[in-house]
């Protein structure tokens, strides 16, 4: 089987590197632990009103990089939305990011570009901001008590001295015109490439394989069934519903930043395809309230908490993966990085397949 490689693991990262080694005229063949290919961005639609639900919360395609947008551009066409995020504090809604509307709207002033740098340069500015934005919604998005997070975050929280609204600097962005269902199948759809659903891998499995690699993209101490402990994760709890409303919050994402609120946004998903007119005008809609919560076994994870003894641990596990000849590592799970979308397919364009 040397004329075959095995990718476990069709996320973004995966079906990337699918489609490259298929092109590059190796036969290909994915395995999925989930019935259907997509990772975390997979889609279901809803039938009555032709809304694109993202099961795993909202996605949002957006990247700087003309390599990463040249590839994917070859399987889809993107609508063209703009990212925006909105954030209610105290009943009162307020634009993300941190910027002039923002600023001038909670403080009740009217700065010009040339004054916000000195203006929250002041203690007592930047901290009403930090209490008010960051303090609650980061403890519930990380587990801390809000007196656990340091204020001098927000020194590092980027400020923007116009009234710019668009959540994403990137050049390129928006969300799949057909869905993003159909950019993964499309992503798929090759000659040389085969695909088993509901096939999980196991490391005696990729040990004894005789395939000259195999690319593997989920949890690293779960292939390794957790011999050195378990890597710390955040992990989400969805609560998705069906509305009698055309539309319920005007945007597709609010924030919701004090402590008490239990999510920490809720998802209104019509709003992410403007140019679907059937969707946008049917008297209904489906949102999504988004629930933090410490990763246990059995849980999907989200995001790495980056801490020393985290980082200490995934070195045990690189050095084990080093190990097995065949075996290559990668995407979000298995590196234990928070990638976007575009990171992590320009990560699999930028791995080195081992063809020359």
């Amino acid at each position: 089987m040397k004329d075959l490689d095995i990718v476990a693991g069709a996320g973004i990262w995966g079906c990337t590197v699918a489609r490259r080694l298929a092109e590059a005229g190796r036969k290909v063949l994915v395995l999925e632990r989930r019935p259907v290919a997509g990772g975390n961005v997979r889609c279901e639609t809803d039938r009555s009103t032709g809304i694109e639900v993202h099961v795993y919360g909202s996605h949002i395609f957006h990247t700087h990089s003309r390599e990463v947008w040249d590839f994917i551009r070859r399987f889809t066409d993107f609508n063209g939305y703009q990212h925006k995020v909105l954030a209610m504090y105290k009943g009162a809604v307020y634009h993300l990011p941190l910027g002039l509307t923002l600023i001038n709207k909670f403080f009740g002033v009217e700065l010009k570009p040339g004054e916000v740098d000195a203006f929250m340069s002041d203690p007592a500015h930047s901290t009403a901001i930090f209490d008010a934005f960051f303090r609650g919604y980061t403890s519930k998005q990380w587990g801390r008590p809000p007196e656990a997070i340091d204020p001098g975050i927000i020194k590092r929280v980027p400020v923007r001295g116009n009234y710019d609204t668009n959540y994403f600097n990137d050049y390129w962005q928006g969300i799949p015109s057909d869905g993003y269902n159909a950019l993964f199948d499309r992503l798929l759809d090759h000659p040389s490439i085969t695909v088993e659903c509901n096939r999980a891998v196991t490391l005696g499995e990729i040990v004894r394989s005789d395939a000259r690699k195999v690319y593997y993209s989920g949890p690293v101490d779960s292939l390794f069934d957790y011999r050195f402990g378990a890597l710390p994760w955040r992990s989400l709890r969805f609560e998705t519903e069906k509305l009698d409303v055309a539309d319920f919050q005007g945007t597709s994402v609010m924030n919701y930043t004090e402590a008490d609120v239990p999510w920490t946004r809720i998802h209104e998903f019509k709003h992410y395809h403007p140019e679907l007119k059937d969707a946008m005008s049917a008297p209904a809609t489906v949102i999504c309230r988004e629930y933090p919560k410490t990763w246990a076994p059995g849980d999907e994870p989200y995001y790495p908490v980056n801490t020393p003894e985290s980082s200490a641990l995934l070195a045990r596990y690189a050095q084990e993966a080093a190990k097995v000849p065949n075996l290559v590592v990668g995407g979000r799970l298995g590196q234990y990085k928070y990638y976007d979308m575009d990171q992590a397919v320009l990560a699999a364009l930028e791995l080195d397949l081992g063809l020359r």
